[in-house]
C-alpha cells in the first residue's frame, strides 16, 4: 500500500502560522559581498564617461537608433555636435534635446 499524496496545507492554521514577521540574520560579510557584486553588474551597464562627449556609436546607443540615423541628424542640423578633426562628438544633453523635440521624455 502506498502513502497518500502530499498536499499543501489548506489553511494557515495547519502549519502553525503566526502573525510574527519573518526575520533572517545575514552576516555583514555576505551583505558586503552582495553589494560589491551588484555594483560590478551595474558598472557593466553604464557606459564610461568620456569627459562628457560621446562618439557616433555611443550617441546611437544613447538614442537607441542606428548610426546612420545619427549621421542624418547631423546632416539635417537637428542635433548640436562638435568636431575633433574628422570625429563627430556629442554631449548627452544635446541628444536629450533631440528626444524632447521628438516628444520623447529622456
Amino acid at each position: 500500500m502506498s502513502a497518500p499524496p502530499l498536499r499543501p496545507p489548506a489553511h494557515s492554521s495547519e502549519v502553525g502560522h503566526t502573525n510574527r514577521p519573518l526575520a533572517l540574520e545575514v552576516p555583514s560579510a555576505l551583505v558586503e559581498a552582495v553589494a560589491v557584486r551588484v555594483a560590478d553588474l551595474l558598472a557593466e551597464r553604464v557606459p564610461p564617461e568620456r569627459d562628457g562627449y560621446l562618439g557616433v556609436e555611443e550617441a546611437a546607443d544613447y538614442l537607441a537608433c542606428p548610426k546612420s540615423r545619427v549621421y542624418e541628424l547631423v546632416a539635417a542640423k537637428r542635433v548640436r555636435h562638435y568636431r575633433d578633426g574628422r570625429r563627430v562628438l556629442f554631449k548627452a544633453e544635446d541628444l536629450d534635446a533631440v528626444l524632447r523635440v521628438r516628444g520623447v521624455e529622456a
